[in-house]
């Protein structure tokens, strides 16, 4: 957390960071857990880590009498069946310490998960006329990716307001993570003369909008609209542009820029009438 904020460009690490890498080295044996058993004094123990839900429990959405039936437990078994691994991030706050002996689970990057409602269920093994094996390897790529390039700094960056360095954009560029997100089209017979795959090994042939669907999902899970954003919300609207209506030597220079990461684009109108609906244009 702290190397993350220091990439920032920050000079010191806020409180909360600090107090989590304090938390991190607090150990709390199974006898102090037990001692909080009981409304109002609720803490439970979910992979390795101890959680003071007292006050959340009135606010958990499955209600409180399942908190206080685990209180003072261990409870990561009865957690994964119904929740995702980062439900632990989101509400890290709450954590108190770390289980006395206890070893935190580990899961492979990008790993499809069994938590009911957490995936598509043609993800869980059931039947779909929609999706196929390459939906399933893109997701688990993309998946990988965000985990490891832009899950570490978002929380940093989205505080901070800062914009992506060039470093990160053609990180996403050479991921192929810039070309999906604009979904099927004619810039997806670049990426290969690019050098550029798209993630999962998908062919652009069989590149559908499902699968730019899925990119999507997938970023939305950091949780941080504005870094989203910043990673190329108004390139996504305007580099299309580029591809459909510029002749093949632009296309090729310019479009290449903008696939790799190398260039970034906006859609500029002047027409005060018109805000985003290019179409609604009167001039």
């Amino acid at each position: 957390l702290a190397q993350a904020f220091f990439r920032s460009g920050q000079t010191s690490p806020p409180h909360r960071v600090l107090r989590r890498l304090a938390l991190a080295m607090t150990t709390v044996s199974k006898d102090e857990l037990a001692k909080h058993n009981k409304a109002g004094d609720l803490w439970m123990a979910v992979d390795g880590g101890v959680y003071d839900v007292s006050k959340f429990a009135r606010l958990h959405p499955g209600g409180s009498q399942i908190l206080e039936q685990y209180g003072g437990k261990d409870a990561t078994t009865e957690f994964y069946e119904m929740h995702r691994k980062d439900v632990l991030t989101k509400y890290e706050r709450l954590k108190v310490g770390t289980l006395e002996g206890a070893k935190a689970s580990t899961s492979a990057l990008g790993e499809i998960t069994k938590v009911p409602f957490y995936e598509l269920p043609a993800f869980q093994g059931q039947n779909s006329p929609y999706y196929r094996d390459s939906h399933k390897s893109l997701v688990q790529a993309v998946r990988a990716f965000v985990q490891t390039e832009l899950e570490p700094i978002a929380e940093a960056q989205d505080l901070a307001g800062d914009y992506p360095e060039l470093e990160l954009r053609q990180k996403l560029g050479a991921a192929g993570m810039m070309a999906i997100r604009m979904g099927p089209g004619p810039w997806l017979k670049f990426v290969g003369m690019l050098g550029i795959k798209i993630p999962g090994d998908v062919q652009p042939d069989d590149f559908d909008y499902f699968h730019e669907m899925l990119t999507h999902l997938e970023f939305a899970r950091l949780g941080r609209p504005g870094f989203i954003d910043s990673l190329g919300a108004g390139w996504g609207i305007s580099a299309p542009a580029v591809f459909h209506f510029c002749n093949d030597q632009v296309r090729q220079t310019v479009g290449a820029q903008l696939l790799k990461g190398d260039k970034w684009s906006a859609l500029a109108i002047s027409e005060p009438f018109a805000g985003s609906d290019v179409a609604a244009l009167r001039a």
